[in-house]
């Protein structure tokens, strides 16, 4: 027996043996591990053993204030992040992640996030990340210029910019912006690299409409804003775009007109847009024009997309289209517009949530096409998504097979419920 006993502990490992498996890994992935860590944890495994002690000053990741972490007031998170940063050895992040005090004196809580930036952006960050948690205030970064040949991802999230700020000329590698809860006050967003732009339940607030000048763009997501639609300038690489228009945007006209020129200086939509709207400028379409995919969500009042028929722009790579209600006001305009300017169209999505049936067309005769025109002839698929199938939706029928569409290419989904219909492809 005692043999045997011999035998069996040489076939297994000594577990009493306290051989340190972890601190026999080497600096590098020590350092990669602890950037998974919230900075003031990594920071505290520096009493683990003097190997430890100054690991933690070239982990390539910050995270300032992450989720679970608690301070007692806002000087006490401003105190730990300076003296991490004044001790961290200057070596390159990879990423750096910002997170405000919560409540209190949102002066304090801001004082020093700005600086916190441009550390980050001195220490040559891939990814920067900013996210104020003050419901009351935004951080205004709009005297602040970002100049680095690093950054590829930047996003922030209740944060009000302006000014230079919005220029990345000098981010000549910059490629996804992400913009949540953002106050926009500038007259143009520029970028040259730019691949990926998302702006979500923000609010366009400049003086005129801002532009977006972002030539290498390939997604776009402009999702729930307020304020006035921005201009988009020609997107040739753009291959997918969803655009869905909040209830308080102010593309719409006190007067009922559905193409945003009823004439009156009392309508605050209309007047506004033919104010600051330049006749030589496609607000909307052209910029939309190269893109492969294309949803574009709208209440029937907004007429930011149907102010753009007049340019007769082609869609002639579009394969993938989904409209919502809006493109049934004013005798089905939209979707005529679409189907017939959108010669590859593959599939057709119909999204019809909120519509009112006298909203589009009252009656079969009240539709008298000026020219017939036949559909892509690569149509697959129109899909409608509805909450019942009415007369109105007979006629869309009708519309399509006007135009070449049969009626076993026409899929129709009546008893859709709301949050059926309100599950876009980014979401």
């Amino acid at each position: 027996m005692a043999e045997r006993s011999e035998d069996a502990g040489d076939s297994k490992p000594d577990l009493a043996g306290g051989e340190d498996h972890i601190g026999a890994l080497p600096d590098v992935l020590l350092q990669q591990v602890l950037s998974l860590l919230p900075s003031r944890e990594a920071v505290r495994t520096c009493v683990l053993a003097a190997r430890w002690r100054t690991l933690w000053r070239s982990v390539p990741s910050i995270h300032i204030n992450s989720a679970g972490e608690i301070y007692r007031n806002p000087l006490a998170l401003s105190m730990f992040a300076n003296y991490l940063l004044l001790l961290r050895d200057r070596t390159a992040l990879h990423e750096c992640e910002i997170n405000s005090y919560y409540g209190g004196d949102s002066e304090e809580a801001f004082r020093y996030i700005e600086l916190w930036m441009r550390y980050a952006v001195s220490c040559e960050a891939r990814v920067l990340r900013v996210h104020v948690k003050n419901e009351l205030k935004n951080l205004c970064l709009s005297n602040m210029s970002l100049l680095t040949q690093h950054l590829a991802r930047l996003e922030l999230c209740s944060v009000e910019v302006g000014g230079r700020f919005l220029d990345f000329s000098g981010c000549p590698v910059l490629k996804v912006l992400k913009m949540e809860h953002c106050t926009i006050n500038a007259g143009r967003i520029s970028s040259q690299s730019l691949s990926h732009l998302i702006i979500c339940y923000g609010s366009f607030m400049s003086n005129g409409r801002t532009r977006i000048s972002a030539p290498s763009l390939v997604t776009l997501e402009l999702d729930e804003f307020m304020g006035y639609t921005p201009l988009l300038e020609p997107m040739p690489s753009l291959i997918r775009a969803f655009l869905r228009f909040a209830e308080n945007c102010r593309d719409r006209c006190d007067n009922g007109n559905y193409f945003g020129d009823c004439g009156s200086q009392l309508c605050g939509g209309c007047y506004y847009s033919n104010y600051y709207y330049d006749n030589d400028d496609c607000m909307l379409l052209q910029g939309l024009s190269g893109t492969k995919n294309l949803e574009l969500i709208s209440q029937s009042q907004l007429f930011i997309g149907r102010m753009d028929f007049k340019w007769h722009v082609m869609f002639s790579q579009l394969k993938t289209l989904l409209l919502s209600e809006w493109c049934m006001a004013a005798d089905f305009s939209g979707l005529i517009y679409f189907v017939q300017h959108s010669p590859v169209l593959e599939r057709l999505t119909l999204h019809l949530k909120y519509y009112e049936e006298e909203s589009a067309i009252e009656t079969e005769e009240s539709y008298n096409p000026r020219s017939r025109f036949l559909v892509s002839k690569h149509l697959k698929l129109v899909e409608i998504k509805c909450r019942k199938e009415d007369e109105t939706i007979h006629q869309i029928v009708k519309i399509l097979g006007t135009h070449g569409v049969p009626p076993e290419r026409i899929n129709i989904k009546p008893n859709f419920h709301d949050y059926g219909l309100g599950c876009f492809s980014f979401e």
